[in-house]
């Protein structure tokens, strides 16, 4: 019994010291006045691994992984397609189109540097991005609102779904087909234009060029040059002709609209810049808001047709014509027809020439060009 009481009193007296040690124990901790601090995403462009640049490709379609081609104009229905790696020490990834969300795009339809126009709306509806870890790809397609366009401008933010950080710099750049390196930036404003000299820096050499090509609003005509060496952009002789004056004879009205041996032509491009593509066209409207684009194109110029019955109802060679092809406003933009000084001031003949012998080894009629319908072909 004594023995059991000293066991009561011995177990009493642990629990109560047990009791109070856990009591009154206290851990001391203290916290980081920061946030654990990661590392911020950075571009490189995809195919050749350029810091704080982007692989731009132009496709003829969504699903094309090849250019287009340098050998044509970027068109409205083309996409345009930015490639990258965005790299983060810390293994963030942006899973969700973080970046895409962050893109604007700008055009400008001049040479200068501050006619932008943002059309990031109209080309939302065809805006896709998808990613392989740190692979990233987004692209949209090409609309009408950026026909005429001699630079395309992208602005876009380095940016993963998770980490901190999870953002850094902005790519602001204002030619995509140059390879110039973007600017990069840390903030960026709302309305902030394009950064002057900047390009994708890695842009794919065979990629249509610009401007952007439309068969909507971009217009292509051929008119006659006057014999003072001016030429006449009253009449487009490459589209329906307007009535014949009162009082002006067959004879001269032909003399203004009919290519004819001893004449010099010139192809003209330009673009309807105001979206207003209703109406007549066959002229470009100067003094409003039509451009004249001539000189971003090279021109070929062929026979093309069946030839008269007179001269003998053959098909139209498929060799270009050369002899008379020269460069006025654009690359081989101008011809003269016959036996005529190509260039110069006034139109004046070849002596001692006729004008069938120049195309003896182009056609198989004894009537040189006679007879076929002229073409021009505007690259």
């Amino acid at each position: 019994m004594k023995n059991l009481t000293i066991k009561k009193v011995a177990l009493g007296l642990f629990l109560a010291g047990y009791a109070a040690s856990s009591a009154y124990a206290v851990d001391i901790t203290g916290e980081t006045v920061n946030e654990i601090q990661g590392n911020a995403p950075v571009i490189f462009a995809k195919d050749h691994d350029i810091e704080r640049a982007i692989t731009i490709r132009i496709t003829a379609s969504d699903t094309d992984t090849t250019a287009a081609g340098n050998d044509r104009k970027a068109q409205v229905g083309d996409y345009i397609h930015i490639f990258y790696n965005l790299k983060d020490s810390d293994g963030d990834i942006d899973t969700t189109g973080a970046i895409k969300d962050t893109l604007r795009v700008w055009i400008n339809k001049t040479t200068d540097d501050v006619s932008w126009t943002n059309v990031t709306s109209a080309i939302s509806s065809s805006l896709t991005y998808s990613n392989t870890g740190e692979e990233g790809h987004i692209y949209f397609k090409i609309t009408e609102d950026m026909a005429g366009a001699v630079k395309v401008g992208l602005q876009l933010q380095e940016k993963t779904t998770f980490g901190n950080p999870n953002v850094n710099e902005w790519l602001n750049l204002a030619d995509i087909w140059s390879t110039q390196a973007p600017q990069h930036q840390e903030t960026i404003g709302d309305n902030e234009q394009p950064a002057t000299n900047t390009g994708s820096g890695d842009p794919d050499p065979n990629n249509p060029v610009g401007p952007i090509f439309s068969d909507q609003s971009t217009k292509i005509g051929i008119f006659k040059y006057k014999t003072d060496g001016a030429l006449d952009m009253s009449i487009n002789i490459a589209t329906t002709l307007p009535a014949q004056p009162t009082g002006v004879s067959d004879a001269d009205w032909a003399k203004r609209t009919v290519p004819q041996y001893g004449d010099r032509l010139a192809a003209v491009v330009w673009q309807i810049t105001d979206g207003n593509t209703t109406g007549d066209h066959s002229l470009p409207n100067t003094a409003g808001t039509d451009r004249i684009i001539t000189d971003s194109y090279s021109f070929t110029w062929k026979l093309y047709g069946t030839s008269s019955a007179n001269t003998g109802s053959v098909a139209a060679p498929a060799d270009a014509l050369t002899t008379g092809v020269y460069s006025g406003a654009g690359i081989g933009d101008s011809i003269a027809l016959g036996a005529v000084e190509a260039a110069g001031g006034n139109v004046a003949t070849i002596a001692n020439t006729k004008h069938n012998s120049l195309y003896n080894t182009l056609t198989t009629t004894k009537a040189g060009i006679q007879g076929f319908k002229l073409q021009v072909i505007a690259r």
